[in-house]
């Protein structure tokens, strides 16, 4: 399907600032599950479950909404802003979907947005025991001088009753320092198939430019103020030459497409921003400008080192091989991992060991799957995880907590401003609760009943965890002073 068969639409529907307040959203934000009655409200939210947590959280202090709409196998809707400190999570109420915003340490309410409909669910979505995402999900979008959470679903849209439906990817943006009750979005748009199906499987990026829609032949733009700009001209140039970008692994930068090059037969071919800098000008220590693969026998072709493998915010993670072998039969190995200022690719730490690839393609993330856990960082901003892998901004360090002969791979999920790392190890169930500390390097095994944060936020920690008859809770504990 070619780059005009995709069909666009998009809508700005009013600032923040302009928007009503009326008692459309307050009514649906009471009436569900897990918003409170007011923007200075914790009711509703008072701690009543119990878990094991790491010491660093006091297991007294803290709030928690329960999800008891959510299917079983979905996960919960729910996003964490480190420059505002605040929470978003969805609930589900009769007119739709309710974005709540509350202070992470104390559970204060600070915005409810006004209840938004999601797009219908395809038959696959519809389907038991399916890995199809069939609930919204957010994601933040660290934008320019603001922030926003952006809610976005998959599903079916059509114009009226005389169209047919066609598969889309719907958003609203809010912005993560909005006060009131009953929020219109800042803005909201749509990313339409008219051939009634994406043409391959369809990724999700977000980044600070908003979020990018990419299946195979195409990729779109949506800008928080519901803007749709079709990207798919986007030209990043490698080594002076211009590239086909990777649609497994793009994101909308501050200024620009960042994307891989598609390069075919190796994992490499370096990686660059549209109409900005490329990886050969962000070559980590210890790496080699070009790697050698074998395309054919007794041919060796040679290609820029270095491929993106996830990001977080204004950073991205890369992989890079060592260095090229004078052989005919190449294999490359990624030795190297390293941290990248999105804005200029200075590199700011670095691993010596392999980081996975994150998946960003709209479906159920497992979390016991290394590339379905995404990169986080610390609140502030020092820390970075991702897979088994800690690094230090700072002091330009990274850490790879599960190298070594027999080691358990380990699957980091979010760090502390105290540089403590939290995640499981093990393949197999039951998984082990270990943290890492970025001091020492060394991972430690918890308790065996304690549950590791999800999610790290200012003065908090996010735990995602099933209690009772599998009802999916989000607690929120606070650190200890």
């Amino acid at each position: 399907m070619g780059k005009t068969a995709m069909l666009v639409t998009g809508a700005l529907i009013g600032a923040l600032s302009a928007c009503s307040s009326g008692s459309d959203g307050a009514d649906a934000a009471r009436g569900g599950g897990a918003a409170g009655g007011g923007t200075d409200s914790t009711a509703g939210v008072a701690l009543t479950s119990k878990i094991t947590a790491p010491d660093a959280f006091d297991s007294g202090k803290g709030w928690e909404v329960k999800a008891d709409w959510l299917p079983q196998g979905q996960p919960f809707p729910f996003a964490v802003s480190a420059k505002s400190g605040t929470v978003a999570y969805l609930d589900k109420t009769k007119q739709g979907y309710v974005l709540s915003v509350r202070e992470a340490a104390s559970g204060k309410l600070l915005s409810t947005g006004k209840p938004w409909q999601a797009p219908k669910l395809t038959e696959e979505q519809s389907a038991d025991d399916t890995s199809a995402l069939a609930v919204p999900r957010i994601s933040l979008i660290t934008g320019g001088e603001r922030e926003f959470f952006a809610v976005w679903a998959h599903g079916e849209k059509r114009k009226d009753e005389l169209h047919d439906f066609q598969q889309a990817i719907s958003v609203a943006f809010y912005p993560a320092d909005a006060s009131g009750k009953g929020l219109a979005p800042a803005g909201s748009g749509d990313v339409q198939a008219p051939d009634g199906e994406f043409d391959n499987q369809v990724s999700v990026f977000p980044g600070a430019g908003g979020l990018l829609v990419r299946s195979y032949f195409d990729n779109f733009l949506i800008s928080p103020d519901g803007k749709v700009t079709d990207n798919g001209d986007a030209k990043v140039r490698i080594g002076g030459q211009s590239v086909d970008g990777d649609y497994d692994m793009a994101f909308p930068g501050r200024d620009g497409l960042v994307t891989n090059n598609k390069h075919e037969g190796t994992g490499e071919g370096g990686f660059g921003v549209d109409g900005g800098w490329d990886s050969a000008k962000a070559i980590p220590p210890g790496a080699e400008a070009v790697v050698e693969f074998d395309p054919v026998v007794n041919s060796v072709e040679q290609v820029p080192n270095g491929h993106i493998v996830g990001a977080a915010g204004d950073l991205l993670i890369a992989g890079w091989g060592k260095g090229r072998k004078e052989s005919s039969a190449v294999t490359v190995s990624e030795d190297i991992s390293a941290v990248h200022d999105m804005a200029t690719g200075k590199v700011r730490a670095t691993a010596p060991c392999k980081t996975a690839s994150t998946s960003y393609a709209v479906g159920i993330p497992k979390v016991t799957y290394r590339e379905d856990v995404p990169p986080a960082v610390s609140p502030n901003g020092r820390y970075l995880v991702k897979g088994g892998n800690l690094f230090d901004l700072r002091t330009g360090k990274g850490t790879c907590a599960d190298k070594g002969e027999d080691a358990k791979e380990i699957i980091l999920s979010s760090v502390g401003d105290d540089g403590t790392a939290y995640g499981t190890a093990g393949e197999d169930a039951p998984r082990i609760p270990v943290s890492v500390s970025a001091a020492t390097g060394a991972a430690k095994p918890l308790p065996e009943t304690a549950t590791t944060p999800t999610a790290m936020a200012k003065g908090a920690g996010v735990f995602i965890t099933h209690t009772g008859q599998d009802t999916m809770r989000m607690i929120v504990l606070g650190l200890r002073r």
